[in-house]
Formats: structure tokens, C-alpha cells, sequence
């Protein structure tokens, strides 16, 4: 159980480099959320094309802000002015393209394969252009540990359509499959997160070259790219170890640059995080032990040397399961998320409520 009390204090060494080549050590503490630095080897990724530009150093103090507010202004007060000639949502009208048949579904015969005979679907997922879909299998059962033999099969929309039933492409690794995620900008870089922790980034484009990243010592519950706001690719998985990790990608390497893990007082080791989404304000982390933990992300500028940083305003929610499955934020209203349960329900809520529950739907 989380505490609603103040929780003590953990601080960690974050080393920062600094263009004169000097390296300061700033401590900074959070209340209620543990990070830490993760210093590890940079993974070389030279021989998985990313198509993504190394960005370079830039120093803010240089940008003329009010200039550019003064752009900004009238750059809006000109599209303001424009489109007041524009037509209204009301009258348009959507035609549908004559080339696509809307009632056709296509299914795919997995049967075909006998790695879908006696396993399951454990993971699926579209590559960024929509052209590939990847199907992943797995094993609901495991001992103390899992040596079993799966794939990762890659088909190509434009053959389905076509009522071709090939797979163009398969990975094989040595532990069940518990997530895929694909690049948001290389339709050919595909993530899969073993039950064993392993983290297999593969470039599913003829040779298959892949690496292995260590980052967990348990399953991986779940991994995430995205694009920042400075254009920089993100890497997020969580796994059953209770971490958060954080990898970020400059040109052609990945590297670990983070861990972040929930911690409970007074109760030892780490809760294993089951599922995790993001907003623009907002980090929500559902938990095996059907909690969920949303963390506000907030800037903080002109942070001076060893400043003692705001405590990270954390919300705990409760469940009605032992288990959190997944969780969303919703895109067009993101103060609201979702999530679902081990025991089949789906429950409503709004950040900024912490004790009522919208609305719960059962079976």
C-alpha cells in the first residue's frame, strides 16, 4: 500500500558535463520517487539504419525571445486572418475512395504455422508507415524460468490484401515475447521485450540484423518509442523488476541514460510494474499490486548547484484487482485514463480525482 503521508526523502548523484569539458555533480532529491543514473556502455547501432539525425548543442541564452513572441503573434493574427474564408467542418463532406472495399475483413490463417498450434499471441503491432504488422508468440505458463522457443512474424499488408498468406520475415528468440513496439520514424526497427528481460532491437529489413540490450533483470511488461519535443527518439520499456528505463538514440547508438522505480516504505524490494502511458503533464505507472502511481511532470528551470529540487507530485489510485493490465490516457481529453484488470473490469478515472472512480464496467 502506498502511504498518503509524507514519505522520506531519496536523493541520488546526477553528473552533468559541461562544455568546458568540466564535470559538476549536482544532487538532487525527489520525494516519493527513486532515480537514478544508469551508467552503462553505449550500444552501437551502426548496422540498424535509424534515420535519425544526431542534433546538435545549442545555447538557449542566445534566442531572442521577445523577437521571436513578436513572430509567433503575428505569424497567428495572419492565419487568423486567412481563415475566416476557409469552409467550416459542417460543410465537408467525406467521400469514400471507390478503391477500397470497406466491408472486407482480412483474417489471416495462423493455424498454418505450427508455432501457432500450441502457443499464443502474445504481442502485435504496426510498423510506423502501416504497411507491416508483426505478430509475436508466447506461453502463459512458466516455471521458474523460460527457455522457450519463440517468433516474431512479419507480414506485409500489401500481400494480405492480396490474399497472401507469407510471412516475409521471422525472428526467433529464446524466451516468450511479452511486448513489440515499433520506431516512430524507421518503418523497419522493431523492439521486442523477452519474459527473461531481455530487450531484442531488430531491423526486420532482409538480413534481420538485431541487438540484445540488458536493461531488466525480470519480464519486460511493456516498451514504448516516441519522438521529444528536440526531435530526439526516446526508448522506454518496464518490467516486472519495478524499473523504468529510459534510452535515448543520437545518430546511429542507443544508450541507457536512466532508472526510474516507485518505491514503498517500509515494505522491501520493488513493485513490478505491469503497464505504463504518458501525457503531456502526466506519467502513469499501473502496478502488479493493483495500484496505480501517476507522477506530474513538471519543468523546473535555473536549477542552481546542489539545489534540493520540488518533490514529484505523485497521486496514487486503487483498483479493484490484485493486477493493473493496461493503462491509457485518453487522446482528445487527457485528464482522463483508463485502465483494465486481472479480474476482467474497466475503470475510469480523471487525474485530478484521486478518490472517485467515473465509471467501472464488469462482466
Amino acid at each position: 500500500m502506498f502511504s498518503d503521508s509524507p514519505v522520506e526523502v531519496i536523493g541520488f548523484i546526477h553528473t552533468e558535463m559541461h562544455r568546458k569539458g568540466k564535470t559538476m555533480e549536482k544532487i538532487c532529491q525527489y520525494n516519493g520517487l527513486f532515480t537514478e543514473d544508469k551508467s552503462c556502455d553505449t550500444n552501437d547501432m551502426k548496422t540498424i539504419t535509424t534515420q535519425t539525425d544526431e542534433i546538435e548543442d545549442f545555447n538557449v541564452g542566445n534566442v531572442d525571445f521577445v523577437a521571436l513572441n513578436d513572430c509567433l503573434k503575428n505569424g497567428l493574427r495572419i492565419l487568423e486572418i486567412e481563415c475566416k474564408g476557409w469552409p467550416k467542418m459542417n460543410d465537408y463532406l467525406e467521400t469514400p475512395d471507390e478503391n477500397i472495399n470497406y466491408d472486407k475483413t482480412i483474417k489471416i490463417p495462423l493455424y498454418q504455422h505450427p508455432s501457432f498450434r500450441s502457443k499464443n499471441i502474445s504481442a502485435l503491432c504496426w510498423n510506423c508507415s502501416g504497411n507491416k504488422i508483426m505478430i509475436a508468440t508466447g506461453e502463459q505458463c512458466h516455471t521458474q524460468w523460460c527457455n522457450h522457443l519463440n517468433s516474431v512474424f512479419v507480414y506485409s499488408l500489401s500481400d494480405l490484401e492480396k490474399g497472401e498468406n507469407t510471412v516475409i520475415n521471422k525472428l526467433e528468440v529464446t524466451s516468450c515475447v511479452t511486448c513489440l513496439a515499433t520506431h516512430p520514424m524507421n518503418e523497419h526497427l522493431l523492439t521486442a521485450g523477452l519474459y527473461n528481460g531481455e530487450l531484442v532491437v531488430c531491423n526486420t529489413n532482409e538480413n534481420m540484423t538485431m541487438i540484445s540490450l540488458e536493461w531488466h533483470s525480470q519480464a519486460v511488461s511493456k516498451s514504448l518509442w516516441f519522438v521529444r519535443s528536440d526531435h530526439r527518439v526516446i526508448l522506454v520499456t518496464a518490467g516486472k523488476d519495478g524499473y523504468v528505463c529510459i534510452g535515448t538514440m543520437v545518430s546511429d547508438k542507443i544508450k541507457l541514460t536512466q532508472r526510474l522505480c516507485r518505491y514503498i516504505v517500509g515494505v522491501p524490494g520493488k513493485i513490478g510494474i505491469q503497464s505504463f502511458d504518458y501525457s503531456d503533464r502526466h506519467f502513469l505507472v499501473g502496478l502488479e499490486n493493483g495500484k496505480i502511481s501517476s507522477h506530474l511532470c513538471e519543468i523546473t528551470r535555473n536549477i542552481k548547484e546542489n539545489q534540493v529540487l520540488e518533490a514529484v507530485k505523485v497521486k496514487t489510485y486503487n483498483g479493484n484487482s490484485i493486477m493493473i493490465e493496461n493503462i491509457q490516457f485518453c487522446h482528445k481529453n487527457t485528464n482522463k485514463f483508463i485502465i483494465t484488470q486481472f479480474d476482467c473490469t474497466m475503470l475510469l478515472y480523471d487525474v485530478y480525482q484521486i478518490r472517485k472512480k467515473l465509471f467501472s464496467i464488469e462482466e
